[in-house]
């Protein structure tokens, strides 16, 4: 039975005489006031929700007019390339999610113990207990990295093989890892100040290959090489900068040496958000790479979007050699011509590979670039030669002089 709902129902023992009667009808009156009373709760109830949707509904409305006005005036920016114009956009659109995700990552990294940390107590039996990395091989870690230590959690003094493995478990997140100041070897159960070897006598064993006294990281994979960028402020996986990595100072970040002189700079490029996932690249342990336009994506991400779309999320320029794609839709227009009545119809575009504006026939799906013979392009608006007034020029022009369907 719900809340709302009151069992009103009685049980009939053997007869009743007139004392009962008179008690059964008062009963009854008993029971249509608390019907009345159990309607009128459910009717102001259905009124308040009704009232809080209706509110919700206005606030929801005004943000999208605001959002729609803000899109108005961006696609009105003649200062604004259309590159620009998609990016405000879409940080425009993203804003609500983005602001929405800070908070809650606030909630999470702003975490202050309810009670004075004791980072002297004693390990319990489970934290001083050896994790591995691969138990079958002997590999001493965790999940996440192969090393012989556990960290202890300066946020709220517990111990852990590293912090992806804390922030698993826990409420709150590890906020800064230079925080870190104590290890306990794994071999021997030593406490001690962070360091690559066991500073105990009796074992000085060393707990991992690679140390990092900067990001407080420690790796002992032998497959993995790990250098630091002092620019990037942060750990990068690859053999150095000068060797097969180098940093390139306006986007910020590092990228493979043979990119070097060949890539599209974007201003702090890996500072932002994954468009695909949300993620934060900068400081993502999930592998990012640059596309041809230059923009960075999560390859994991990118290999999942690059099953149903071929331009980037970002500036919708064509990830891939498109060609023969797009000779395919050559003999596809060629074959199946428009109805006889859209023979005047024109439409003006713009092409995502070149950037640049043109007139061209109008199609149903495909419009070609004249410039580039592109067919990733956005339709901005259709008309009739014959038909329209105060034709520009080089409409004109185009529809004197190209017969060809483009």
């Amino acid at each position: 039975m719900s809340d709302n709902e009151c069992d009103f129902s009685f049980q009939s023992i053997g007869n009743y005489d007139d004392d009962d009667d008179e008690e059964e009808e008062e009963s009854s009156d008993n029971n249509d006031n608390l019907n009345d009373n159990v309607e009128s709760e459910e009717q102001n109830n259905i009124n308040d929700e009704e009232e809080a949707n209706k509110m919700n509904d206005e606030k929801l409305q005004k943000e999208q007019q605001n959002i729609r006005k803000q899109i108005i005036n961006i696609q009105k920016d003649i200062s604004l390339t259309e590159t620009e114009k998609a990016r405000k956009i879409q940080e425009l659109m993203t804003r609500p999610y983005i602001s929405k995700h800070k908070v809650h990552s606030n909630n999470i990294t702003n975490f202050q113990p309810s009670e004075k940390v004791d980072y002297d107590r004693p390990l319990t039996e489970e934290e001083k207990a050896i994790t591995y990395y691969n138990k079958e091989k002997n590999i001493l870690g965790c999940k996440h990295y192969q090393r012989a230590l556990k960290i202890q959690a300066h946020c709220c003094g517990k111990w852990f093989p590293c912090r992806f493995c804390h922030d698993e478990v826990s409420d709150h997140s590890i906020t800064s890892k230079t925080l870190t100041l104590k290890m306990m070897c794994m071999y021997c159960s030593t406490v001690q100040p962070v360091n690559d070897v066991c500073l105990n006598a009796n074992c000085g064993k060393k707990v991992a290959r690679y140390y990092c006294p900067e990001c407080k990281l420690w790796d002992n994979d032998p497959t993995k090489n790990i250098y630091h960028c002092y620019d990037c402020g942060i750990c990068r996986i690859g053999k150095g900068l000068g060797i097969d990595y180098f940093h390139c100072k306006t986007c910020n970040v590092c990228m493979s040496i043979s990119l070097k002189g060949h890539h599209k700079c974007i201003e702090r490029n890996l500072e932002s958000n994954c468009p695909i996932c949300g993620e934060y690249m900068f400081t993502s342990t999930t592998t990012v790479i640059f596309m041809p336009c230059g923009h960075c994506i999560h390859h994991k991400c990118y290999k999942e979007y690059i099953q149903t779309s071929y331009q980037c999320p970002t500036c919708f320029k064509s990830l891939a050699n498109m060609s023969d794609y797009f000779k395919r839709i050559d003999q596809l227009i060629a074959q199946q011509k428009m109805p006889e009545e859209y023979k005047n119809w024109k439409s003006y575009i713009l092409c995502n590979d070149c950037e640049k504006k043109s007139y061209t026939n109008f199609h149903f799906i495909y419009h070609k670039c004249v410039y580039c013979s592109s067919y990733n392009t956005k339709l901005i608006r259709t008309f009739d030669v014959i038909e329209t007034a105060n034709l520009p020029v080089d409409v004109i022009n185009f529809s004197n002089n190209n017969g060809n369907e483009h």
